[in-house]
């Protein structure tokens, strides 16, 4: 008999259930005006169950779904696909759940116990680089996806890398095109295997240096500056005798402090790492950057455990104040001793997650960022001002925002002037909408609402890809 659907929890203590469709929407509704300056595909990745998962499932454990809304003169159409991973192909073959709970290969079936990319759902980030795109998760290879189509191309080629991962949340060096990773659990396991690895601008491994992190930690995103790397390793630990029991894969340890490492950017980690505490928990980076010895790492800090569907050692779950987060400036003095270096200042009104930034200033000082607005019960778009410590809304009704994408209006464009595109879920009419807001100022009314006759999977993290300019010979 087959198995029924069942809810899976969600960020923000939310309870949801998959959608499970793909979709084509070719020339879609559109309120007011496309900007003429948008010309190129916007791309997302988020999870969605195709078949149904076992009791107590959580998001993070869904099929990967990319779509994509292709700008060109003004008009705009939509597509979505399901990454085609191995996984979800023995799935299909089977026509039924093979797969059991998040990262944990002993609750498979016996016939798919040994599938190399066992994890790898492709749900993470649709991750542009060079022109290609890619389908990311942190614990797994990525599987590359044509952005013409979203058809899945198979695994890219990684050279002669030995992680079996690479980070979710890579970073693209905007003066060389270099993409930088790495990977905790880099061995395959949830032990203190931590790797580091660098790709140059055609995609080519050129670095690759393991080290050790403190404790098996989970690790969201991580920080890039020109001089400096920073890994935040956070008090959710992972145990394969808890696996083995059944268990989640992580379990959050409220006692741990969490530890950030910090090294220069051409130093060895295994050597040149300083560890620091840093109280509370992140998932995401909006920037970093260096002044000669100090660091500056812009994140969202919940003071609990955010990553909310995992619970402690006594099987406590949080309540929802201590899930909120906050933007935060952390700033490492790396002249001082560990105990002096690290200082904490939330900024006032930021209360959200989902950061992004302007890119062509990524790792180096920046002045403007967005980020998902979640000062419940109010939910919208956020903007900070670095240099004034303004925060500008763009308020919702009975919606909520997904992760805001800037587009700059020209490549010379200065510093925030272009676009912030972000899907907003319109909770009461059960669809969704593609917001273009003005990225000098969100609090602006839309430039152009594209409207789809459907709600969405939430999607986690998305890239602009650019149409390629034409160039007189």
């Amino acid at each position: 008999m087959p198995e029924v659907f069942l809810p899976f929890a969600s960020f923000g203590l939310q309870s949801r259930m998959p959608m499970r469709f793909e979709a084509d929407v070719f020339e879609c509704e559109v309120e007011g005006t496309i900007p003429p300056e948008l010309a190129g595909g916007y791309f997302r990745s988020g999870g969605d169950r195709q078949y149904p998962s076992l009791e107590d499932d959580i998001i993070l454990n869904g099929d990967g779904m990319v779509s994509a809304f292709w700008f060109e003169n003004g008009h705009v159409s939509f597509r979505s696909r399901y990454v085609q991973t191995q996984r979800l192909v023995a799935e299909r073959a089977a026509r039924r759940r093979l797969y059991g709970h998040y990262r944990n290969r002993y609750t498979d079936d016996e016939s798919v116990s040994n599938l190399p990319q066992r994890d790898n759902t492709g749900n993470t980030y649709a991750f542009a680089h060079n022109g290609r795109l890619f389908a990311l998760r942190e614990d797994s290879r990525p599987y590359e996806i044509d952005p013409a189509t979203l058809e899945t191309l198979g695994e890219a080629d990684w050279g002669a890398l030995r992680s079996t991962a690479l980070t979710a949340h890579p970073k693209i060096d905007p003066v060389t095109g270099e993409w930088w990773s790495y990977a905790v659990f880099a061995d395959g396991e949830p032990s203190r295997a931590a790797s580091l690895h660098v790709f140059d601008a055609e995609g080519r491994l050129t670095r690759e240096q393991w080290f050790e992190t403190p404790f098996p930690g989970l690790s969201h995103d991580w920080g890039v500056t020109r001089d400096h790397l920073v890994f935040p390793i956070m008090p959710l630990t992972a145990d394969d005798r808890r696996l083995r029991a059944g268990g989640a894969y992580y379990q959050y340890q409220p006692d741990l402090p969490g530890k950030w490492g910090v090294m220069p950017r051409d130093g060895d980690p295994a050597r040149d790492m300083r560890w620091f505490d840093v109280p509370g928990v992140m998932g995401h980076v909006m920037n970093a950057y260096s002044e000669g010895n100090t660091v500056v790492i812009d994140t969202p800090i919940s003071p609990g455990n955010c990553f909310c569907f995992f619970a402690d050692r006594n099987g406590r779950f949080p309540e929802l104040p201590e899930t909120v987060t906050q933007i935060t400036r952390i700033v490492f003095d790396l002249s001082r001793p560990d105990a002096e270096a690290v200082s904490i200042n939330p900024l006032p009104g930021a209360l959200g997650d989902m950061p992004r930034i302007d890119d062509r200033f990524a790792m180096q000082r920046y002045r403007t960022g967005y980020f998902s607005l979640r000062a419940f019960p109010e939910m919208g778009v956020g903007q900070i001002d670095w240099d004034s410590g303004e925060v500008k809304v763009h308020s919702l009704q009975h919606a909520a925002a997904q992760e805001p994408v800037f587009v700059p209006r020209a490549p010379d464009a200065a510093e925030g002037d272009g676009f912030v595109l972000t899907v907003v879920d319109r909770l009461a009419d059960k669809r969704a909408d593609l917001l273009i807001l003005d990225g000098r100022d969100v609090s602006r009314p839309p430039l152009a609402t594209i409207k789809l006759p459907f709600a969405m999977p939430m999607a986690f993290h998305g890239s602009w890809i650019p149409t390629p300019q034409e160039t007189n010979a």
